[in-house]
């Protein structure tokens, strides 16, 4: 016989089943409220994936003209994982959104951030990976600085504009949190790229050829001597320029170093046969410069 005694001195089960019945009846409106964004949204062009019937992405393609308001309903999307703005993404818009808990990763394109307006991005306390292709010409990248409070941001992208130049490379070398960090196309001279110097506990690196088509190069044999004291660099990718197979191989120094890609790279093959063979615990892919590759090649490096 079950006592009257166990069922008053049980309030777990009381509380469990409470517990069961509230996420029961919250979860239909939750969901019917991100329909109901989801529908406004996708008026404006938006579009969204789902898991499990629980919106987790969104990818939209000029938020320029939106209101307040539209980056309020965004907002309310609370499971958001990931972001992708392919125009008009402005320091206000950025502000709006920093409360989203569980956002991972941030991609935009020709946005409007300033380095100001950077410091919204700190707010974003899951972010992980954070991109910026073609920003404006009010992002310097001084402003990234500000999130070497955001212990989980490990990727950073920052690609396609000269503003982004050594100011912005010294702001990249106070994230010591970073394990990932690409750049190419931006105007970093030597000094910045010696910046990179400062990240500690780099995993991955790619770097690509300024956007000018005057000396100095970003990416060159100096480039090299700076990477050599970066210990912890497991995957290097080098894009745009001509370097000499005797720095190269200096890289068979580094001690976790795995692979090492060439993109574009001015090397006669008989030099890349050569890393390979002198360096058999590297993976080293190789690939010539395309023609708008070469002319940049040419009015670098002569």
């Amino acid at each position: 016989m079950i006592s009257t005694h166990y069922r008053i001195s049980s309030p777990h089960i009381l509380i469990g089943a409470a517990l069961l019945c509230w996420i029961a009846l919250c979860t239909p409106s939750v969901r019917a409220a991100d329909a109901d964004v989801e529908k406004q949204l996708a008026e404006k062009g938006v579009k969204f994936a789902s898991v499990k019937g629980v919106i987790t992405s969104a990818n939209i393609p000029d938020c320029s003209t939106w209101t307040d308001a539209d980056f309020m309903n965004l907002a309310q999307l609370a499971h958001l994982k990931s972001l992708d703005f392919a125009s008009g993404l402005t320091d206000k818009g950025a502000a709006l959104l920093a409360g989203l808990p569980e956002l991972d990763t941030i991609q935009t394109n020709k946005a409007q951030i300033t380095d100001t307006g950077v410091k919204a991005f700190a707010g974003y306390k899951s972010l992980r990976v954070l991109k910026f292709f073609h920003p404006n010409k009010s992002f310097t990248g001084a402003g990234l600085a500000d999130l070497a409070s955001l212990p989980t941001l490990q990727s950073l992208t920052v690609a396609g504009s000269d503003s982004f130049g050594d100011a912005g490379m010294a702001a990249v070398g106070k994230l010591q949190q970073l394990r990932e960090f690409r750049t190419w196309h931006a105007g970093q001279t030597p000094s910045g790229m010696a910046k990179l110097r400062e990240l500690t506990n780099l995993r991955s690196l790619n770097l690509g050829q300024a956007l000018r088509y005057k000396a100095p190069a970003a990416v060159s044999d100096e480039t090299i001597a700076i990477l050599l004291e970066m210990k912890s660099l497991e995957s290097i990718q080098l894009s745009e320029a001509r370097l000499k197979l005797s720095a190269l191989l200096e890289l068979k120094h580094l001690p976790n170093l795995k692979t090492l890609t060439l993109d574009g790279i001015d090397l006669p093959e008989a030099d890349v046969e050569t890393l390979k063979r002198e360096m058999p615990k590297v993976q080293v892919k190789w690939t010539k410069p395309t023609e708008s590759y070469a002319r940049r090649i040419k009015a670098l490096f002569g």
